[in-house]
């Protein structure tokens, strides 16, 4: 697919999406070249569902950097903590390190490890942290699986473009130490929620991502990493029919992307 066709295509799919009441945003960014290659809506602010969990581990991992607190250093996990739905902590509380809390968070999207690092951190230096990164639209109001404070307005926010920003600096190595960097990226690459954005790509690549779902919403950021090319793609989807259609979307999107920028590496 040449990149006119490419480019149409995905017009075709936003405006299918449009027309069935759904919300899309999306941003796709050569790295290599600093060049966007697609932009629609990328500063709108949408609800983030599990993608705050970036700046989340972003600001932890800066704790470390200031010498705040290490990696190996040892949290009380309390009983009375563990959340439902949790399937890392099943079998109870316990001493656990900083860096497997940040783990968990992002390779199983743990809700329980989430708020654990938003406790220890607090919510002030985690919204401190995005402000200095001027991510415009990104804000931590509440705790994962907090109902009540969504009924009281407040929720958790993020763009696409934000997130390419994040994404960017940690691609360039220049938002933390370059050995900081590493550690986060390597964290994002072994994600295991793979529905989405490698839906429908066979290949074995490696991607560094995060995925975020609520109903009817689900959303996918980051960096896939072909040999001669590594692009950001951040796709976006709400009040979509189901979450099947919104996986499906973004996986078609990311398909469509994938194969493009494949025959540009093969070149």
């Amino acid at each position: 697919m040449d990149k006119k066709s490419l480019l149409k295509s995905i017009q075709d799919e936003i405006t299918n999406a449009v027309n069935d009441n759904v919300n899309i945003s999306i941003l796709i960014k050569d790295l290599n070249h600093q060049e966007t290659l697609y932009a629609y809506k990328e500063h709108e602010k949408v609800v983030s569902a599990s993608i705050i969990k970036v700046p989340i581990m972003l600001t932890a991992l800066e704790q470390v950097q200031k010498d705040q607190i290490k990696l190996d250093t040892t949290l009380e996990l309390k009983d009375s903590m563990i959340l439902n739905d949790t399937k890392v902590f099943e079998y109870g509380g316990g001493p656990y390190t900083l860096k497997e809390l940040i783990t968990w968070m992002i390779i199983q999207s743990d809700n329980t490890a989430t708020n654990c690092l938003i406790d220890l951190l607090s919510m002030d230096k985690i919204n401190d942290f995005c402000i200095s990164q001027s991510l415009l639209s990104t804000k931590l109001e509440r705790k994962m699986l907090d109902f009540k404070a969504i009924k009281e307005g407040r929720n958790n926010y993020t763009s696409a473009a934000d997130m390419a920003n994040l994404y960017e600096k940690l691609y360039n190595r220049t938002i933390l130490t370059p050995e900081l960097c590493n550690k986060a990226i390597d964290i994002l690459k072994r994600q295991r929620h793979k529905q989405l954005s490698m839906r429908y790509i066979y290949d074995d690549i490696s991607v560094a991502h995060k995925t975020g779902e609520l109903d009817h919403l689900n959303h996918d950021a980051g960096i896939f990493y072909l040999p001669n090319i590594q692009y950001y793609i951040g796709a976006f989807v709400w009040n979509a029919p189901s979450n099947k259609y919104a996986s499906k979307w973004i996986g078609r999107i990311s398909k469509q992307i994938y194969e493009y920028y494949k025959t540009e590496n093969e070149r």
